[in-house]
């Protein structure tokens, strides 16, 4: 365009010089001519500008982050001159439209239309827009651009996803809640040393045989309640200071993460508690199928505005937590209060492990993550990179 654009500018200048010094109507011709061709140029460029049509349509307005979903937009012709070049230019930070960018650039007859059938995916959570973003429209002799900006662009919501992960990779191996036998039906965990005489309606499984053997009268044993082993999970919400991209991106693998550890437990019949600072300390227990699927909603509505620090909701839980309850912190930022305050619930008996959501760490923190490794806590890096499912995994 810029080379186009310097032989206009030539050839007006040469055009001008020749109708200077030898006069007459051909040199007057050619430099007129050379002074209306960007006009007639500018005008065509606008006219397009004012008489193109666009579509698009999307199969669905809410949907869960990485799903494919139907997406097609056509581009119209409905005038009576040919558009010589029109450029279509996607939105393609946050989702992705497959074969989007090989058919982008269009030339259109009079009553011609074009249209594309594609599969489009949203990359992260939240609530943006897709599809077409703008429209570049050049004139014959591309001598000028004009951008048409989409105004009715299409809002979508994007849900964050739910991960299975077969095992919580996560968690201390002698803890690991899936192996953990407290994971049994609560009312039989654990037998009390007292028998007492058989009963009418008593389970065989009760029946001490060696008891009943020796007393020559059948005896059952007392069970009582153990309670089941407990995952606590603390969710930081506080505000990342990084790059617009970077940020979307950290704060969808937290989520993610707490919603797959969450769904980890439900499934394997653990209750889990979930703490972290929405307006004030919020507190949800999934112990089923009901509450899971209320915290998910919760998600949804999130936002990266909290001011408590980590190691005070930390502080705050450990009011409410049990003996078999281990604790899984999920944060983008590491401290030395945060480290001395998991120190001091780790010396206290209970089990920690960090899930640490960096792209990279300074000598600070690896020292601090080294120690807390040497006292037993469990620490696990996770980059902008990384698949949740495989760190959890693992």
């Amino acid at each position: 365009m810029f080379f186009n654009r310097l032989l206009l500018f030539i050839l007006i200048i040469a055009s001008g010089i020749f109708a200077s010094n030898f006069g007459g109507n051909v040199s007057y011709a050619l430099f007129y001519m050379s002074l209306c061709i960007p006009v007639i140029s500018l005008i065509y460029t606008y006219y397009v500008y004012l008489r193109f049509r666009i579509y698009q349509e999307i199969g669905q307005r809410v949907l869960v982050k990485g799903e494919l979903i139907p997406y097609s937009f056509t581009i119209a012709n409905e005038d009576y001159i040919t558009f010589r070049s029109v450029k279509v230019n996607f939105l393609h930070d946050k989702s992705t439209i497959w074969n989007g960018e090989e058919i982008k650039d269009y030339c259109l007859l009079p009553g011609q239309a074009e249209k594309m059938e594609t599969k489009l995916r949203c990359n992260y959570r939240g609530e943006y827009c897709v599809g077409a973003n703008t429209v570049d429209i050049i004139d014959y002799l591309y001598l000028f651009r004009i951008t048409y900006p989409i105004a009715s662009k299409l809002k979508v919501t994007v849900l964050p996803r739910v991960v299975p992960i077969s095992r919580l990779g996560i968690a201390p191996v002698k803890r690991d809640v899936k192996n953990s036998p407290q994971l049994h039906n609560a009312e039989q965990d654990a037998m009390d040393i007292v028998t007492r005489k058989y009963q009418t309606g008593d389970s065989k499984k009760q029946i001490h045989w060696k008891l009943s053997a020796k007393k020559n009268q059948l005896f059952s044993r007392n069970y009582i309640t153990n309670p089941k082993s407990e995952v606590i999970i603390l969710m930081d919400l506080r505000p990342i200071h990084e790059d617009d991209l970077t940020t979307v991106i950290i704060e969808d693998q937290i989520i993610e993460s707490t919603l797959a550890i969450a769904n980890y437990c439900k499934d394997n019949k653990t209750d889990a508690r979930i703490y972290y600072e929405q307006s004030g300390l919020k507190t949800d227990v999934i112990r089923g199928k009901t509450d899971f699927d209320l915290f998910y909603k919760r998600c949804i509505e999130i936002h990266f505005n909290a001011q408590v620090p980590l190691e005070e909701i930390l502080g705050e839980s450990k009011s409410y937590a049990g003996e078999n309850s281990f604790y899984i912190l999920i944060t983008h930022n590491l401290d030395f209060k945060l480290y001395k305050s998991i120190l001091e619930v780790s010396e206290n008996g209970s089990e920690l492990s960090l899930l640490l959501i960096r792209d990279k760490v300074n000598p600070d923190e690896e020292e601090i993550i080294k120690s807390m490794k040497l006292s037993g806590i469990t620490v696990k890096l996770v980059t902008r990179e990384d698949e949740t499912l495989e760190v959890l995994n693992a």
